[in-house]
């Protein structure tokens, strides 16, 4: 081997380091420069060339090289080596959405770990990292949270200072993606993001990896209706990742762009988005995110904003695909339950003949759709309920027919249901909405609320934070409107008027078109009075915000004389506010306590404060244990002899001084 040989793959790992991917693949593809490599050497060079396949997600390539690695380490009886080519071999078909391979696979290359000997602590830990990662990412892919966990758990949580390498980059995006996509702990997810962004910053060849954190922040607010946050990273993303040249993932970004787009009615932005997007796919060998989905996302655009014209060009390109793929019996089905092309297929049919004026392509539509249901449970199952549910709603506004409203609650029921199963919980949530205006149209004010509140609750606990804004907003609107919907129902008001009133057909819009979460104008309540009461109605702890004399005038007197029955009839319905004139009542349990909140204004953040101050009384061991003696002896709390709780109420909602995250 000659000097300038070395120096050539030397350059290579500069110029990959530097983030000139492009450059560094073509010497490292001259398989003269590695004529007379020793084996550490070989390996090393040969293992930058996985790296650049693996983040230009060239999976055929990638397999390539690690069955010819394998092969090489099989002759030498190596098992290092024939480690790193089946890592590269299972990574390849993990990319290309072949699961159940690379499942297949893990056996085999577990059993090679367990026999690689006379290496360093160091080496042997790193291929364990890469094997536990890969194992994470297979199982994060076909959707086994507990599994995906399981192979991250010895890293993630290890008081062992590992050095910073992609693999640990790797094991922290794999686990954020797993909190999002399967556990729909978004907060937690932006912290294990956030974190693999640092690591990022501090390893070599580290470009892919910044660019990879900004998609998969941009990804985790999308997921929770933040669309200007998720443009914003995914803005950051496509720089980075077009200046490295991987046009796979400049393409998966452009369309991600583009349905944000769309969704925030920006029709024109997201076609150019979308185009763009094809544009590309058209150029790249196919992998986990394929050209279908494009198509698909461009279909439903041009359909929502009535152009006819590229909607019925970009649904023939898709009969072609499909046909083309079919005729040769080719085409796929993804494991990780994306789509399938069949099915992708038929649903842009039921789309196009939803949006038909006649009334028999309407129930053409309703036939296909019902098929899809029925065969998959894949995403488009929700979509397809969705679009179904619209079609029976149009349906009952204009017929007016009761099995046609039963029919569509069954239906609102299975979204529900298969929204839920699928962490999709946006939808779930706004779907709970549409439930509340359907209970409207019916005069049923109680189940509306109901439902107002097992949506905020949802939306809360998965941080889907400018949604349970609005529905905060709209319970307490229909809480100044309770008088007006019994008037509706005392004088037999039509369909037609309460339709409008409720306004279930907007909100059924808002999902089909996945609009963007409008936040309205809240402001700080003003405190009045906080009240804990046990389980049985009897007040352990109260506090005044206002002047006595004023407070008791007015007719909370009666509440506060007549609690365990609120708590009976108002807590004991699934309902946690209620309305006096211009007061409003929060109340929430953790058990054996109620805890009470009244004040003047908007709740929602009202709502923030009281779970804030849940959440800190338990925390506090010393108070919690206070208010515990306090109850089982049925003795009064007065603030004088809590500090600990004079000292949270005051910092809660007196100086207000805990800052809760805008959107």
């Amino acid at each position: 081997m000659s000097h300038s040989q070395l120096d050539q793959l030397s350059r290579a790992e500069e110029l990959f380091n530097q983030g000139n991917l492009e450059e560094a693949l073509e010497i490292l593809n001259d398989e003269s420069h590695f004529e007379g490599l020793n084996l550490q050497q070989k390996s090393h060079f040969q293992f930058l060339k996985g790296l650049i396949l693996f983040y230009y997600n060239k999976c055929e390539d990638l397999i390539d090289l690690g069955e010819k690695i394998y092969e090489e380490g099989q002759k030498r009886n190596d098992n290092l080596q024939s480690f790193d080519g089946l890592w590269f071999i299972i990574t390849g078909l993990a990319l290309f959405g072949k699961y159940d391979e690379s499942f297949g696979l893990f056996k085999k290359i577990e059993i090679l770990i367990t026999n690689i000997s006379n290496v360093s602590k160091d080496v042997l830990t790193l291929r364990k990292l890469r094997l536990s990662t890969i194992k994470a990412y297979v199982s994060l892919r076909t959707g086994n949270a507990d599994l995906t966990e399981e192979c991250l758990g010895w890293i993630l949580n290890s008081q062992e200072a590992f050095e910073k390498t992609f693999e640990i980059v790797f094991a922290h995006a794999i686990m954020a993606q797993n909190l999002a996509t399967l556990r729909c702990n978004f907060d937690l997810c932006m912290e294990y993001t956030k974190k693999a962004l640092t690591l990022a910053t501090e390893i070599k060849f580290n470009h892919f990896w910044i660019a990879l954190c900004h998609i998969l922040l941009g990804a985790s607010y999308q997921m929770v209706g933040e669309l200007d946050n998720s443009l914003k990273y995914y803005m950051k993303s496509l720089k980075l990742i077009k200046k490295i040249e991987c046009t796979y993932y400049v393409a998966l970004v452009l369309n991600n762009i583009g349905n944000v787009y769309g969704d925030k009615g920006d029709y024109d932005l997201a076609v150019q988005y979308l185009e763009e997007s094809l544009t590309l796919h058209e150029q790249i060998p196919p992998g986990e995110f394929q050209i279908d989905g494009v198509i698909d996302s461009m279909i439903t655009l041009a359909i929502e904003h009535g152009d006819i014209d590229r909607v019925k060009k970009y649904f023939h390109r898709l009969e072609e695909i499909y046909k083309q793929k079919k005729d040769k019996n080719s085409y796929r089905r993804l494991k990780s339950k994306l789509f399938d092309l069949e099915i992708l297929f038929n649903f842009n049919k039921a789309l196009m003949l939803k949006n038909s004026s006649r009334i028999r392509d309407k129930a053409k539509a309703q036939e296909l759709l019902k098929k899809i249901i029925d065969t998959t449970f894949f995403e488009v199952n929700i979509k397809a309920h969705i679009h179904l549910c619209d079609l029976l709603l149009f349906e009952y506004h204009i017929e007016n027919n009761i099995e046609v409203l039963n029919e569509l609650n069954y239906y609102i029921s299975s979204l529900l249901d298969i929204a839920e199963k699928q962490h999709s919980y946006l939808v779930f949530c706004k779907t709970f909405l549409l439930q509340a205006k359907l209970a409207l149209l019916n005069f049923d004010v109680k189940a509306a609320r109901r439902f107002l509140t097992q949506a905020q609750m949802i939306a809360e606990k998965y941080g889907i934070k400018r949604l349970a804004m609005k529905i905060s907003h709209e319970h307490d609107e229909l809480l100044r409107q309770i008088n007006l919907w019994e008037n509706l129902k005392d004088s037999g008001a039509s369909l037609t008027e309460r339709w409008e009133l409720s306004g279930v057909n907007d909100q059924m819009k808002n999902i089909v078109k996945k609009q963007m979460t409008k936040v309205p104008e809240l402001s700080e309540e003003e405190p009045v009075f906080l009240l804990i009461v046990s389980e049985g109605g009897r007040p352990l702890y109260s506090h005044s915000f206002i002047e006595e004399i004023a407070f008791e005038s007015h007719l909370f007197g009666g509440f506060l004389t007549t609690i365990d029955y609120f708590i009976r009839e108002v807590f004991s319905e699934g309902l946690d506010r209620a309305m006096f004139g211009e007061y409003t009542l929060l109340m929430k349990s953790i058990p054996p306590f109620f805890i009470s909140y009244i004040f003047r204004g908007d709740s929602y953040y009202a709502h923030q404060k009281i779970i804030y101050f849940m959440e800190h009384i338990q925390k506090e061991e010393n108070l919690w244990q206070e208010l515990l003696n306090s109850f089982q002896v049925h003795q009064t709390i007065h603030l004088k002899d809590s500090p600990l709780l004079d000292s949270l109420i005051t910092e809660i909602f007196i100086n207000k001084s805990i800052i809760f995250r805008e959107v």
